[in-house]
C-alpha cells in the first residue's frame, strides 16, 4: 500500500512560491495584453481620423519571432478576396515620422550659432530621426503619444543591452565594436544637439542623459526605419507607425508605398501611404508577416539592426 507522505514546512515553501511565480506572470500578462489593447486602439482611432484604415481583427500580441516584444495577428478568420479593403494596415503620410518633419520640427529649436557649425541639413534621415524622436520622446508629444507608448523600452538590436548574454562569441565582438561606435556617435550629437531636445518626459532609466536617450533612438531607427520614397516626406528613411510592428518572414510581401495609380484620382490625399496588404487566407491567432527586403544584408548586419538572424541569412553564412 502506498503511503502519502505530509509534506515538510520547506515543501510548503517551495510550492507557494512556485504558486506566487504562476499567478504574478499571469498577472504581467493579463496587464501586457490590456496596454497592448490601448496601444492599438489608439493607433487605430489616430489612423482611421486621419483617412488611414486598420483592420478591425488584427491584435497585437507577445510573438513566438525572436525578433520582438510584440507582434500582430489576425483575431478572425480573414479570405483573401473578400476584403473590401485588401490590407491589414494603410497608414497616411500625415501620420509618418520623416525628414521633412524633422527639420521643420528641430530647426526651431536649435540656435542660429550652433546651426552655423552643425546645420542640420548636413545629416542622412537617419540622423534627423532620432534626434525627432528624442525630442519628442521628450515633450510628451500628444499627437505622437501613440506611437510612442508602441516602441519598446529596450529595442532589439544586437549591440544595445547586455552584451555579455550574447553567446556567440563572434556575434559578441561585433557588438562590442559596434557599442563603441555608437556611444561616440551619441556623445557627438549629444554635445552638439543634446541641450535644446525636450526632456520632461524622458523615462527615468535615460537619467536625463541625452547620450542614453540617443542610443535608444538609434536603435529604434535602425530597426523599425523603412526605406522610403524622397517624394512624400524628403527623405528615404522614415518610420511608420504600427506598420513597423508586423514581424519578418521571407515568405510573405513587403510593405507596399501607395502611388497615384494605386490609390486614382479620386484618394489622391492616400498617395505616399505605406500598407500591409492581406495577401492570403488568414485564421484565427495566426501571425501576420511581412517581408523586410534586406536579402543583401550579412548575418551580422541582422543581428545588430534588429537582434535575431532569419534562417535564410543563416543559409548563406554557412554557404
Amino acid at each position: 500500500m502506498r503511503v502519502a507522505h505530509r509534506p515538510s514546512l520547506f515543501q510548503y515553501v517551495i510550492i507557494f512560491s512556485l504558486l506566487l511565480i504562476l499567478s504574478t506572470q499571469q498577472y504581467h500578462q493579463a496587464e501586457a495584453n490590456e496596454l497592448d489593447d490601448d496601444i492599438l486602439q489608439a493607433l487605430t482611432y489616430k489612423i482611421n481620423n486621419l483617412g488611414g484604415y486598420v483592420h478591425p481583427s488584427i491584435k497585437l500580441v507577445s510573438p513566438s519571432s525572436p525578433c520582438c516584444q510584440r507582434g500582430i495577428i489576425s483575431s478572425v478568420d480573414v479570405s483573401l478576396g473578400n476584403d473590401d479593403q485588401g490590407a491589414w494596415v494603410r497608414v497616411p503620410p500625415t501620420y509618418h515620422l520623416t525628414r521633412n518633419l524633422a527639420m521643420q520640427t528641430l530647426e526651431p529649436l536649435i540656435p542660429e550659432d550652433v546651426l552655423e557649425y552643425a546645420p542640420l541639413s548636413t545629416l542622412d534621415d537617419g540622423a534627423l530621426l532620432l534626434l525627432l524622436l528624442v525630442h519628442l520622446k521628450g515633450a510628451g508629444s500628444k499627437e505622437w503619444g501613440p506611437y510612442l507608448d508602441s516602441l519598446p523600452n529596450r529595442p532589439g538590436c544586437g549591440w544595445y543591452g547586455d552584451i555579455n548574454s550574447i553567446a556567440d562569441e563572434e556575434y559578441k565582438h561585433v557588438a562590442q565594436e559596434s557599442k563603441r561606435y555608437v556611444s561616440r556617435v551619441a556623445s557627438g550629437m549629444a554635445a552638439d544637439y543634446g541641450a535644446f531636445l525636450a526632456k520632461e518626459h524622458w523615462p527615468k532609466e535615460w537619467q536625463n542623459s541625452a547620450e542614453k536617450a540617443i542610443e535608444w533612438s538609434l536603435c529604434i531607427v535602425s530597426s523599425r526605419g523603412t526605406a522610403a520614397s524622397p517624394e512624400y516626406g524628403g527623405g528615404v528613411i522614415k518610420l511608420v507607425p504600427l506598420v513597423d510592428m508586423f514581424n519578418h518572414s521571407p515568405e510573405h510581401k513587403g510593405f507596399k508605398e501607395l502611388t497615384k495609380e494605386d490609390v486614382g484620382i479620386d484618394a489622391s490625399h492616400l498617395e505616399g501611404s505605406f500598407a500591409v496588404r492581406i495577401e492570403k487566407d488568414y485564421h484565427p491567432g495566426e501571425e501576420i508577416f511581412v517581408d523586410y527586403n534586406l536579402s543583401d544584408y550579412a548575418p551580422e548586419e541582422w543581428f545588430m539592426s534588429h537582434g535575431f538572424v532569419p534562417k535564410e541569412a543563416s543559409h548563406r553564412q554557412e554557404l
